[in-house]
């Protein structure tokens, strides 16, 4: 089964778009709680804010980079989980080890509403299938990897002379000492 998350309610078909990589796919993922992330656009595109990787036994970490960043982007939000099974050919563009792209609408065959992602993240963690690294108890080394990440992100996307885009806003009300300081 492949995965799609997404904001948009009612969806019988999915349809490509032009993506990140140039290209109009179909984004899905053979994990659903990876999907579950994509739920939610916290930033508009074409910046994305998804902090997480995988454990060596291939299960998603969601690394909060402020204090109750999970509940914060999540909490009280409404997310749709559409499944499809109609894919032909697969496709990786990304190096995110359960995405794949599909270039052609593709039937719905099914569809799970979750009216509080938070919740079902929550209840993804305590079955074993999701690890939250909370913010308090990060250590000083990860810290610095995610102060000199986002520092890289407004350096590399000239975020501070665009102060209005909607990336900016959100970096600049959740890092506002490290927005100040590039």
């Amino acid at each position: 089964m492949y995965y799609h998350g997404s904001s948009e309610k009612g969806l019988e078909i999915l349809l490509p778009h032009v993506s990140e990589h140039e290209e109009p796919y179909i984004y899905f993922s053979t994990n659903s709680v990876v999907a579950s992330f994509y739920m939610v656009h916290v930033v508009e595109r074409p910046f994305n804010w998804f902090p997480y990787g995988f454990s060596q036994a291939g299960i998603p970490i969601y690394t909060e980079y402020y204090p109750d960043a999970l509940a914060d982007v999540y909490s009280g939000k409404t997310g749709y989980l559409y499944e499809c099974s109609m894919i032909d050919v697969l496709h990786n563009p990304t190096n995110i080890n359960c995405a794949i792209t599909y270039p052609k609408p593709v039937p719905i065959e099914k569809c799970t509403v979750f009216t509080d992602i938070y919740k079902i993240l929550l209840e993804y963690e305590k079955q074993g299938e999701l690890i939250i690294q909370r913010y308090d108890t990060l250590d000083t080394k990860m810290i610095s990897f995610i102060y000199r990440t986002i520092q890289s992100e407004i350096k590399d996307n000239s975020l501070k002379d665009s102060p209005d885009l909607s990336y900016s806003v959100f970096l600049k009300s959740r890092f506002p000492d490290i927005r100040d300081s590039v």
